[in-house]
């Protein structure tokens, strides 16, 4: 898809050659009066650049809480799950407005594991790549939901100790973590074990997540580049066929 759409970008249809450019059929916006390039796509050599990354990052997030199929997502799950607060049953949506907060793992930390898997296995993701992938693992059910109300969203928002268990949380968000592996950050990995641990102190755990020590070993070979035999059994990239995404595949996902 979008390596298409660059090359298909002849220079004579090209008004603003000294602003748009294309390097290795990537698409450059620069400015004279602008300190930083955007890149059309993101890769394993751009994302180096910790404020680009960031950048790319909040821009995606942003867009997508703002997308008409986040709202459709979210009006879908009111009408087939629960109208309520989920930590203040008592209130509804009729009574106040009913937020959706991500548990466990965070929007921004959902937008790094998908891009850091993606990247990890096809080299290249665009702003709308990931925006598409978002709208399928949450319709998939794959991503942790509550319906909080606005004040208990703000307060759960601000508290970084702040705790809702799993029972009380729409979506297999484990499977997430299965599907995008080879996006498990150090600081990932330790989120969840840490909102594991919480949950494991007071009930039995019965939810199908990683062991522990497995989550670890990914994020030691996707952030730190350990050899596989250091960190625990990680299958090859090349090999694990089941969960990698390839390019064509994500290409054929991509509507605008």
């Amino acid at each position: 898809m979008s390596e298409a759409l660059t090359t298909n970008i002849q220079p004579s249809y090209n008004l603003y050659p000294e602003i748009i450019t294309i390097s290795d059929n990537n698409a450059i916006i620069r400015s004279p009066s602008a300190m930083d390039d955007i890149y059309f796509e993101l890769t394993k050599e751009t994302m180096v650049d910790p404020d680009r990354f960031r950048s790319f990052i909040k821009n995606a997030e942003s867009t997508f809480r703002n997308s008409r199929e986040y709202k459709a997502y979210k009006s879908f799950l009111l009408e087939n799950t629960t109208n309520r607060c989920q930590i203040m049953g008592n209130i509804t949506s009729e009574d106040a407005d009913i937020e959706l907060h991500h548990n466990v793992l965070g929007l921004y930390d959902i937008c790094i594991l998908i891009t850091l898997h993606v990247l990890n296995t096809v080299g290249k993701i665009t702003t709308f790549d990931l925006e598409q992938l978002l709208v399928v693992e949450h319709f998939n059910n794959r991503v942790g939901v509550v319906f909080l109300s606005k004040t208990a969203h703000q307060m759960f928002t601000v508290d970084p100790d702040g705790f809702i268990g799993p029972e009380f949380t729409i979506g297999k968000w484990w499977e997430l973590l299965a599907v995008y592996k080879y996006g498990i950050t150090y600081e990932i990995a330790n989120k969840v074990i840490k909102y594991l641990k919480k949950y494991q102190d007071n009930e039995n755990l019965s939810i199908e997540i990683p062991p522990y020590e497995e989550m670890m070993n990914y994020s030691y070979y996707n952030e730190y580049g350990m050899d596989p035999s250091q960190c625990g059994a990680i299958p090859s990239i090349e090999n694990s066929s089941n969960n990698n995404i390839s390019y064509q595949t994500l290409s054929n996902n991509i509507y605008y």
